[in-house]
């Protein structure tokens, strides 16, 4: 029985590994939902980006709009030399 309990932390550290991955795609999600809360067109700006908080630093708010427009969920664009970005619908994102 002591070696039963004793393979079963061992498994436990895989699972927090594979935690952090979710995590991210999690708030990718996130940040994805927030943005389409807003009438569709909306041009997001990274301040307002920002300021929904699902990102704690600048660096986890970029990797996040990167994964979003790796999955073409997102088009990133310039407004007067200021980076934007416009949410695509998940329909769209598939072709």
């Amino acid at each position: 029985m002591a070696s039963a309990s004793t393979a079963e932390p061992s498994p436990a550290p895989p699972a927090k590994e594979e935690d952090a991955p979710a995590t991210e795609v999690n708030l990718t999600d996130l940040l994805y939902e927030k943005c389409a809360e807003a009438p569709q067109g909306t041009v997001f700006f990274q301040r307002e980006l920002s300021n929904m908080q699902v990102a704690n630093t600048m660096t986890e708010l970029t990797m996040l709009l990167q994964n979003l427009c790796d999955r073409h969920l997102m088009k990133l664009m310039t407004f007067d030399n200021e980076p934007c970005w416009k949410l695509r619908s998940k329909t769209e994102a598939e072709k």
